[in-house]
């Protein structure tokens, strides 16, 4: 019966049926054949969200919703662009540094594309860069958004592994700046090469002076610390923090005279769609991977990685492997609700922690985000910069190279995980 689940779910997938589809037909047939009630699916679902912790998801997604719909991303670009306009190569450089900042407002890859993709892409290509380079940079600085706090994925592995949101959270901070150090080392050197036609003369959002742009961006600036400084220090849990972020901007941009209801109905929208998309996958998901622990898959797993190696370096090379594979398949949310439950007993036989598996987790299936044949990332950013995605692709191929040290690092460097949560 496993077996027929199994095979079911990977035709489905393949075939191109949507994910809930894949998952919600092999569960329901099990069901059937094994006489359980059906009911027993919406039990499942139910538990799976009734949750406290994934109330932090949708006002995160609110919170980087309203910052987009109000406009503060270019004000935090232009920042980090007039902070660093005497450098060559800068805009590549700044590409890097907004994608951090954003990153603690927005939590998710996509969101960072979306919401910052056009404006980066058009500044990269006023330097001089090609405009295919320029998506590539764009898409794999996204890349920290999913890891630095508040990271939905995260935040979504911490409900699925029974593991505190905050040490979650708190745990993909450092990593998200070696992804950075990675990242702007690498491209640094390659702007001696990919950087033609310079300008001299810088575009007129870049004239003004520091001073100006500063006081524009300085409450958003003040947002992303704050956050992360209100969990860190106990004064709230991850949910309060997104609801006092989501107050905090309503109250800034009412005083500023800009809040309108147009505005906060279009965020409001985006924060449903997004969520409804998580929170479905979420429910279908549950009873799948209870339908495969039903069937003992997961023990199955823990002795066949076992069985090939029993050094935990290989199992972890291992387990890099087949999650970066699936990320190649399954939308970020999908994969991390079937692989969590299946490869946390393999993490516990080779002494690794939870926190820390969630990080490597997230990190490979993003990485998969960029990579054909599905790559949501890819084909998003070809979208936002209107270049056909194998040009970009041929950018992005050298750009794995920043990002797979970065894995490996995190992989085998612990204490980067979990020095944070360490401290809580």
């Amino acid at each position: 019966m496993l077996a027929i689940v199994l095979v079911m779910f990977l035709v489905l997938l393949l075939a191109g049926f949507p994910i809930i589809v894949s998952m919600g037909i092999p569960a329901l047939l099990y069901v059937i054949v094994e006489g359980l009630p059906i009911s027993t699916m919406a039990y499942s679902a139910f538990q799976a969200l009734n949750s406290f912790p994934l109330v932090a998801s949708p006002l995160f997604v609110l919170m980087g919703c309203l910052i987009n719909e109000f406009g503060e991303t270019t004000r935090l670009f232009n920042f980090c662009r007039v902070l660093m306009r005497n450098a060559k190569g800068y805009t590549a450089k700044v590409n890097i540094i907004v994608s951090l900042l954003f990153a603690g407002m927005s939590g998710a890859a996509v969101a960072d594309i979306g919401g910052l993709g056009q404006v980066e892409i058009k500044a990269m290509e006023e330097e001089g860069f090609s405009r295919d380079y320029a998506c590539a940079v764009t898409a794999a600085t996204s890349m920290v958004g999913p890891i630095f706090p508040p990271s939905i994925p995260l935040l979504i592995f911490a409900v699925l592994a029974q593991q505190s949101p905050l040490h979650c959270l708190m745990s993909g901070a450092i990593p998200a700046f070696a992804i950075v150090v990675c990242l702007y080392i690498f491209i640094s050197f390659q702007c001696r090469t990919k950087l033609k036609g310079y300008h001299d003369e810088h575009p007129a959002a870049e004239k003004e002076s520091l001073w100006a742009v500063t006081k524009e961006a300085a409450h958003i600036l003040f947002l992303i610390p704050a956050i992360i400084v209100a969990m860190l220090g106990g004064f709230c849990s991850p949910s309060e923090a997104g609801a006092a972020a989501v107050i905090y901007i309503l109250i800034v941009e009412a005083i500023k005279g800009k809040f309108s209801f147009s505005i906060l109905k279009n965020a409001i929208m985006g924060t449903y769609k997004t969520v409804s998309n998580i929170f479905i996958i979420i429910a279908v998901a549950s009873f799948f991977t209870k339908v495969l622990t039903l069937e003992h898959f997961p023990e199955m797993v823990t002795s066949a990685f076992l069985g090939m190696a029993d050094n935990p370096f290989l199992i972890l090379l291992l387990i890099n492997l087949l999650v970066l594979l699936v990320g190649m398949f399954m939308e970020t949310i999908s994969a991390l609700t079937i692989l969590t439950p299946i490869l946390l007993p393999v993490a516990a036989a080779i002494g690794v922690a939870p926190v820390h598996l969630g990080v490597i987790l997230v990190l490979n299936l993003t990485i998969g985000m960029l990579t054909p044949p599905f790559g949501v990332g890819l084909y998003t950013v070809a979208t936002v910069g209107k270049e056909a995605p194998h040009k970009v692709l041929k950018e992005l191929l050298p750009l794995y190279v920043p990002l797979l040290i970065a894995l490996m690092v995190i992989t085998y460097v612990p204490e980067l995980t979990m020095w944070l949560p360490s401290l809580l």
